[in-house]
């Protein structure tokens, strides 16, 4: 933290930087000190220091949202391998989905 940077701006950074390590239980500590120091902050905020917050609140969000979308990528990934291991999926004619058994049919046939 720089002699002129707020304090909020060194926490946004320190979020930031759990983000990008994937720390996420570390996430709920700062979340609290962030919200504490941008409530009653222990400096006076001038326009450049409000503007660095928030240069560095977007540059979090943007962060924010990569996460998201890497959580919703992988947990697509998890239901489709476990739909994989449950058995095959087919549709019938009328687009209807219909579940095949893993493997026991097949076995039947031979």
């Amino acid at each position: 933290m720089s002699a002129n940077e707020p304090r909020a701006a060194a926490l946004l950074d320190e979020v930031h930087a759990v983000l990008l390590r994937q720390d996420y239980d570390g996430l709920a500590q700062l979340a609290a000190s962030l919200e504490q120091e941008l409530d009653h902050p222990s400096q006076t905020l001038d326009a450049e220091a409000l503007a660095i917050i928030r240069r560095k609140a977007d540059r979090n969000a943007l962060t924010l949202l990569a996460v998201q979308r890497g959580i919703r990528a992988a947990v697509r990934r998890i239901t489709e391998i476990r739909s994989v291991a449950n058995g095959l999926v087919t549709y019938d004619l009328g687009g209807r989905r219909e579940e095949k058994s893993s493997g026991s049919d097949l076995k039947a046939r031979y």
